[in-house]
């Protein structure tokens, strides 16, 4: 199961109150979404963000024989807590 149908399984489930709430929950953005758009999702949970932090994503390149790791992208994560 992937992380989008995981969320929506969970906001099934939230909606019928079988699954309470974790008091902290990371949020990811999701390729192709804004940062707004991810901290608006995050609001829609019925959380606010608290911490963010960024992991750079290496790719792997050979220039004469060498190996060269250079930054391509990168994954940007909130860490959010409940509202309460």
């Amino acid at each position: 199961m992937d992380a989008k149908e995981e969320d929506r399984q969970n906001r099934i489930m939230e909606g019928i109150g079988i699954v309470s709430k974790k008091s902290k929950e990371k949020f990811e953005v999701i390729e192709g979404e804004t940062i707004d758009a991810c901290l608006d999702r995050i609001k829609a949970a019925g959380y606010f963000p608290v911490r963010r932090t960024e992991e750079p994503i290496f790719a792997e390149r050979i220039e004469n024989g060498k190996v060269h790791y250079v930054p391509v992208d990168r994954k940007i994560v909130f860490e959010a807590k409940l509202i309460e």
